[in-house]
């Protein structure tokens, strides 16, 4: 492998910012996935890398007050068929189901805000987001999406998303903020290099990559 051909993936998907203020509240949607603490805090597959997207996760709920927000929330049971695929994480009734406390304020969450628990990598599987989809998806044109991790749950979700809206002819602009999203390290698995694989993929399926919000 020609480890500089990682370096020019990484220097296509970086050197961009954009505005929060240039997102209309009436039509965008911040989305947060899989914050919860079965995999930042505790569990076997929590990662003390998740913990440094916290303060800009935290910071962009803040500043959005008046926007919908959804949080998705791993939740499984104990016989859910993906924890033959992964170790046994975020079991419904658990901590480890639970939002982070650094999120779970009033002043993060917000008023205009969808709990979505999902059994999958995939939240826009969820039966609660389709029904949240039918709902908005004639009216929310931007999706802002944080979370972890970067190469499953977060990549899993704005590909079918933006998929979803090709098919049916739909433009929406779909922003992921490389600040505000992190993955694990795992034996062969290297946070870094997954990361940038993940967003330069991402950015090739025509999801917009930048560097932060601001």
């Amino acid at each position: 492998m020609d480890i500089n051909k990682i370096f020019s993936m990484e220097k296509e998907i970086k050197g961009k910012i954009v505005y929060l203020k240039d997102f209309p509240k009436e039509n965008t949607a911040i989305v947060t996935v899989d914050m919860v603490k079965g995999f930042v805090k505790k569990g076997m597959l929590s990662s003390h890398r998740i913990i440094s997207i916290i303060d800009a996760i935290v910071d962009l709920n803040k500043r959005s007050g008046g926007y919908k927000k959804i949080f998705f929330l791993d939740e499984h049971e104990e016989n859910s068929a993906e924890l033959t695929t992964y170790a046994k994480h975020c079991i419904k009734g658990t901590e480890e189901s639970e939002l982070i406390d650094e999120l779970n304020t009033e002043e993060v969450i917000g008023k205009e805000v969808a709990m979505i628990s999902k059994n999958s990598t995939n939240g826009f599987h969820a039966p609660d987001f389709k029904k949240w989809l039918e709902k908005n998806e004639d009216i929310i044109e931007n999706y802002i999406v944080v979370g972890c991790e970067a190469d499953i749950c977060v990549s899993h979700l704005v590909t079918t998303l933006k998929t979803y809206f090709n098919e049916k002819n739909l433009s929406r602009r779909i922003v992921v903020p490389i600040n505000g999203v992190e993955t694990f390290d795992f034996e062969t698995h290297d946070g870094d290099l997954m990361k940038v694989i993940s967003l330069w993929e991402m950015k090739a399926n025509g999801i917009e990559i930048v560097d932060e919000i601001l």
